[in-house]
């Protein structure tokens, strides 16, 4: 409306000047006319002198129109080519690469951007400006655009000037002529995308790196959601050690791969803890094994997961295991002498028994029944004697299992003394017990613990040996003792096997519990007694270490956490029963 407006002033303004023009040039003739017809002695008439102030100020106000009509004019080709500098301010400052074409494709015009990428010519085609091309591209966005008056897209890829390889987006969009309304142009914009391609080209080759670096860990690595444990990604290593592709076992849950019995508690755990030892996971063929895991916090295509690493220790264990029965049964045959002379008593009641039965009976000498009863007692007794020391040897030589249950330290630490209790007593050494009573339970497998016990036992014996020497007729043995405490704090059970031996220097105190380290001489030990002690302690959580005792020699600390359920009132008595033995 305004610009019909602004039209119609214009012409008006034109009309109006043209009819003050036009009726200043008539009066002017009229003037002249009349004055041709009269004499030169005559005065002008009024009518002529009117007419011709008429026409002077017709022609003062054409004069005064075209003043105002010039400077109109003025103004608005001063707004013009101020609008058309900045129009053409915008083209060459926009940040991307412009160019207009014409229906052959060939360049009419381009911003500075433009010529600096590709280095065109006017009048250039843009196929060949673009990618150095003889023919037009296909698909060609700008042919579409004359085509159906739409804007169009697409991503192309060329050279620069200086020949390197170039992306980028183009959008052509129409320009179209002011009177025919007919497409006469097409403007053809483009945005570089080249250093946004180089680093998706190098994101696609980090990311397949990572990838095969995930893929080719040994050990089995889960993606899971930190919700529901399912699992989102997993590598290749998982098929190797539970059996199943990676197709199987994606979308399940993780918690399933431990044992059963174990889902709840390990359920838990994972949200409160970065390791977990020693976990019963199943293969696809349901077979058990055994596996440490590390869990780490991440994110995994906009998801909180955790990062979960499980290692087999299934073959580690079974080592251990076979190391820990080895060790057992070079203990057993080190206390040989101590179980043959505890047998031997025994069968000496036997053997006297069963040869006054023998006399008596050859000489046909009746055998009073008080007697008979008596020998029989006593016979009976020294056979179940017998029989414990066998079921106990047979029972500590026993292959232990890999799981742990609940156990009471007590009764293992005096089934351990019963086992050495002869070695002890040929070597003239006093044990000193200091039991507390009630004691809560703990996490341990029964027979290693007492594996465990004797092996701080031997340690103890030959320290005491080493400083003292072995027993002599007549030889004062009250310094030669072996203190066995056991008590609780509340947070912990705590076993203390102390000796009045050699002690451990200051300097070797971290290194005693190293594989193969003895300061025994020579034959006289392995090195590995305290290094396995160490390592089944270890595995249910634990802790062992040594420190000076009160006479000189060397005390040994078992430390075992009590749950919170297991915690047991405060302590009453103490059990102290200095033994001899």
């Amino acid at each position: 409306m305004l610009k019909f407006f602004s039209y119609m002033r214009t012409r008006t303004a034109f009309g109006l000047l043209f009819f003050l023009i036009a009726g200043t040039a008539l009066l002017v003739c009229i003037t002249f006319w009349a004055w041709s017809g009269m004499d030169t002695d005559r005065q002008i008439s009024p009518l002529v002198k009117a007419v011709l102030l008429l026409a002077m100020f017709t022609f003062a106000g054409a004069a005064m129109l075209i003043l105002f009509m010039g400077e109109q004019i003025a103004r608005k080709q001063a707004a013009l080519n101020k609008q058309k500098q900045k129009y053409r301010n915008l083209f060459e400052l926009v940040p991307c690469e412009i160019a207009i074409l014409d229906k052959d494709f060939r360049l009419i015009h381009f911003n500075h951007r433009f010529a600096e990428k590709f280095n065109p010519k006017i009048g250039e085609y843009c196929f060949r400006a673009y990618k150095g091309r003889e023919q037009k591209c296909e698909p060609c966005p700008v042919e579409k655009t004359f085509e159906d008056g739409l804007p169009h897209f697409s991503e192309e890829t060329g050279y620069a000037k200086d020949g390197t390889t170039a992306h980028w987006l183009v959008v052509t969009s129409p320009q179209k002529d002011d009177d025919t309304g007919e497409i006469a142009a097409a403007l053809e914009m483009t945005l570089d995308l080249t250093d946004l391609k180089l680093l998706e080209d190098k994101l696609k080759k980090s990311e397949k790196k990572y990838k095969d670096i995930f893929n080719n860990i040994a050990n089995p690595i889960f993606v899971i959601d930190r919700e529901d444990f399912t699992i989102l990604d997993c590598n290749k290593s998982v098929q190797g050690v539970y059996g199943y592709s990676q197709s199987e076992i994606c979308g399940t849950r993780f918690i399933d791969l431990f044992v059963a019995d174990d889902r709840k508690y390990f359920g838990q755990l994972i949200k409160m803890r970065n390791e977990i030892h020693r976990a019963r996971h199943l293969r696809k063929s349901e077979k058990t094994l055994f596996v440490n895991i590390r869990i780490s916090p991440s994110e995994y295509e906009g998801k909180f997961v955790y990062l979960v690493t499980t290692s087999d220790i299934t073959q580690r264990l079974e080592a251990e295991q076979q190391l820990i029965q080895a060790s057992k049964m070079a203990t057993l045959g080190e206390m040989a002498t101590g179980v043959a002379h505890e047998l031997n008593q025994p069968l000496s009641v036997i053997k006297t028994a069963s040869s006054y039965l023998m006399k008596k009976i050859k000489s046909n000498t009746p055998i009073k029944n008080e007697n008979l009863c008596t020998m029989a007692e006593e016979i009976d007794t020294h056979i179940n004697r017998a029989t414990r020391i066998i079921r106990h040897m047979r029972e500590f030589g026993r292959k232990s299992g890999i799981t742990s249950e609940k156990v009471s330290v007590n009764p293992v630490v005096e089934k351990a003394f019963d086992i050495f209790a002869q070695q002890l007593k040929l070597r003239g050494i006093d044990v000193v017990w200091e039991l507390s009573p009630h004691l809560p339970s703990v996490r341990a497998d029964e027979s290693k613990l007492e594996q465990v016990i004797v092996n701080l036992l031997v340690n103890a014996r030959d320290a005491i040996e080493d400083r003292w020497g072995r027993r002599s007729p007549g030889m004062d043995t009250r310094e030669k003792k072996i203190f066995l405490r056991s008590h609780s704090d509340g947070r912990f059970v705590i076993i203390e096997v102390e000796d009045t031996g050699s002690g451990v220097a200051p300097d070797l105190v971290d290194k005693i519990f190293e594989p193969f380290f003895t300061t025994k001489n020579a034959g006289k030990g392995t090195g590995l007694g305290l290094s396995i002690s160490y390592s089944i302690i270890r595995e249910w959580g634990a802790a062992i270490y040594a420190e000076p005792g009160r006479s000189q020699g060397a005390r040994f600390i078992i430390r075992f956490p009590v749950s919170k359920q297991d915690a047991p009132p405060p302590e009453g008595g103490m059990i102290n029963n200095a033994a001899g033995v």
